[in-house]
């Protein structure tokens, strides 16, 4: 059992407070009351068309919540943009044409903006074309200038755990586990930020692709204690799709029907695009 989790209840009762708003208030027009304070106290799973009419009087939408960071491949704004709408939307194909156009390749000036933009491309080729050697090399030139002994930045751990990713993909298990490691090495420490919720969930895939699906769960479950004790949301949605499938595999029908739950939840609230291309 999942024991930190962050339930739809407790999201809407710390938002009412945090706006210091009346139970009768935020359910006035939309249920009564008293069932307002059952769902805040989980004590009563409400359907999702009620969950968003709350969330919407709470102006929990997607409007006001921002999903992941994402990084910048130039200084121009529209370029950035597209890439951002591209790469969420899991347009792979579309991606890497986009990436490969003069007007991406003339736009790049910064080694932050270099190292943004090969981590992009070796998550486009590998998704679209499944070119792996070229998504090692890039991975490898994004990760190329840091220095043995400094910080790990958050693009930098997403580097490892893609490469780990990619090289678990291609049955290398055990230089994966070596970069997993290596992107996990003094997460507690790191300065938080919700990209970092994606090495669990990569991890977690990793797992499920090798029929470890009960190792698969455990990260998921590890992953969602760390995002919801960062106050976080983004990829819960991904990661309770991810735990039903794996709770399938493993013939678990209570645990897959309460994951599918709580993903389609998660996925209405926050609008959240699920990964089912497996």
């Amino acid at each position: 059992m999942i024991q930190t989790e962050t339930t739809i209840g407790k999201i809407l009762l710390d938002t009412r407070k945090r706006q210091r708003l009346t139970q009768k208030e935020v359910s006035a027009g939309i249920c009564s009351q008293a069932m307002l304070s059952s769902i805040e106290h989980d004590k009563y799973s409400p359907n999702v068309e009620l969950v968003i009419a709350l969330c919407q009087r709470l102006a929990l939408s997607l409007e006001s919540l921002s999903l992941a960071q994402n990084y910048a491949v130039s200084t121009k704004a529209d370029l950035n943009s597209r890439l951002e709408v591209l790469c969420n939307e899991h347009r792979y194909t579309e991606m890497l044409l986009f990436l490969q156009s003069s007007a991406i390749l003339s736009a790049i000036e910064t080694p932050a903006q270099t190292q943004s933009y090969y981590y992009y491309l070796a998550i486009a080729e590998f998704q679209a074309s499944r070119q792996i050697e070229n998504a090692y090399k890039d991975l490898q030139i994004a990760l190329a200038d840091h220095k043995s002994g400094t910080p790990l930045s958050t693009l930098d751990r997403l580097c490892l755990a893609s490469l780990a990713f990619f090289k678990s993909s291609t049955g290398m298990q055990k230089e994966s586990e070596r970069l997993y490691q290596q992107g996990f090495a003094e997460l507690k420490n790191a300065p938080y930020a919700p990209n970092l919720n994606i090495l669990y969930y990569l991890c977690a895939f990793s797992a499920y692709q090798n029929q470890n699906y009960r190792k698969c769960v455990q990260q998921l479950i590890t992953g969602i204690d760390f995002i919801t004790a960062h106050d976080s949301h983004y990829m819960l949605a991904n990661s309770y799709y991810l735990m039903a499938k794996a709770a399938q595999k493993m013939d678990d029908t209570n645990k897959k029907a309460e994951a599918e739950q709580r993903s389609a939840v998660f996925k209405d609230l926050f609008a959240e695009k699920i990964f089912t291309k497996f």
